[in-house]
């Protein structure tokens, strides 16, 4: 497995289409061919159907040494009827058992699964999103996400509904509370799926921090003088002002630095 701290962009890559083969093996992911120039995208029938996103590694669980998103779609079947403004008879359970079959054969091939986060609902959203990731060999997992973790939580936001225009969402909220800051570099909000929230977050965003031009990493991969320190002070910055702000901050468990990295991430939640 490529490591991520030897070019996190390419390890990246890697585990994406490593998944993706996994699925195709295990003859839950999409199969493609080609007519007349076109491209055609099948899906199975009777099991639902995945793909997979990589995980913001600030979201990562303990011990993960890679971490993805594995997005379960339902049957066409079993889909919201938006015109009918119902779901279709047994859809509620086409989610249930499809989801857990999912993540006994991710399982089968070593990984830990975990459906996790404020809830994903047949009514509210267009499929289910569980958590996949590896620990070291020989490592034991801790249990995770614990059982209460979600016990109560409202539903993750639905897929379908905006906010009202004149509502000020949880990524500008944060985005303001970055502006006031003194900051080296520039970090900007990002809104974080509901599956990668940390247990027991009531709202949670994704910042992402960004060098000043002068100091990213050159094309020969050479870094400016003071890049280092700039890394330094700008990520610390960060989090000095989400933390004085009243948002608990995770970091990568993974230092990040600009030799290996183009960016370093943050998840700045409320419990």
């Amino acid at each position: 497995m490529t490591s991520l701290t030897s070019n996190p962009r390419e390890a990246r890559l890697a585990h994406v289409q490593a998944m993706e083969q996994h699925l195709a093996d295990l003859g839950l992911g999409p199969t493609y061919t080609n007519v007349d120039g076109v491209r055609h995208r099948s899906t199975p029938e009777g099991l639902g159907w995945c793909f997979p996103l990589y995980a913001a590694e600030e979201a990562w669980p303990p011990g993960a040494e890679c971490c993805l998103i594995v997005r379960w779609l339902p049957d066409a079947a079993f889909a919201y009827d938006h015109t009918a403004g119902r779901l279709p008879d047994g859809t509620e359970a086409h989610w249930s058992t499809r989801a857990a079959a999912t993540m006994a054969a991710l399982r089968s091939l070593g990984y830990q699964a975990a459906v996790t986060g404020p809830p994903r609902l047949p009514h509210l959203h267009a499929g289910q999103d569980i958590l996949v990731w590896r620990v070291a060999e020989g490592a034991s997992p801790a249990p995770w996400p614990p059982d209460s973790a979600w016990a109560e939580a409202a539903p993750a936001v639905p897929d379908y509904v905006r906010p009202a225009p004149e509502d000020l969402s949880p990524v500008d909220i944060v985005d303001e509370e970055l502006s006031c800051a003194p900051i080296a570099g520039t970090a900007f909000a990002l809104g974080a799926l509901a599956v990668l929230w940390p247990p027991y977050a009531r709202a949670c965003v994704r910042v992402l921090w960004q060098p000043d031009l002068e100091y990213r990493r050159r094309p020969d991969d050479s870094l400016p003088h003071g890049a280092t320190a700039h890394w330094a002070a700008g990520t610390d910055g960060v989090q000095r002002a989400l933390e004085a702000a009243g948002y608990r901050v995770q970091r990568p468990a993974r230092a990040t630095s600009p030799e290996r990295d183009n960016e370093a991430g943050f998840l700045a939640w409320l419990p």
